[in-house]
């Protein structure tokens, strides 16, 4: 069985209008539902999302980043993926998804 990281976010702002995440450890099944139950600010521009310490992603954590994408465009903000692993990058690419978080 494999071991599970818990995963952990951390909010912060940097900026006005810019809301950071960065998540650290397994974004699964488990797990997904932590992000849906996040609140920001109101009125925030941009998220940007830091993925440098993610150590899973699943389909489920594939769809809670889609969800979190959805809710910043109905805010009328923009998502924004930062620190994209190697591995990771390739996983968006293969399921179409770096089109929808617009990666280089």
């Amino acid at each position: 069985m494999l071991d599970k990281t818990p995963l952990s976010v951390e909010v912060a702002t940097p900026s006005p209008g810019t809301v950071r995440l960065s998540l650290t450890g397994d974004l699964a099944f488990e797990s997904a539902g932590k992000l849906a139950a996040l609140s920001f600010t109101s009125g925030y521009r941009r998220l940007d999302l830091d993925l440098a310490g993610l150590s899973f992603i699943d389909s489920s954590g594939l769809a809670a980043l889609v969800r979190l994408h959805q809710r910043a465009e109905s805010d009328g903000a923009a998502l924004r993926l930062v620190a994209v692993s190697p591995h990771l990058r390739r996983l968006l690419k293969v399921t179409a998804l770096d089109r929808l978080f617009r990666l280089p």
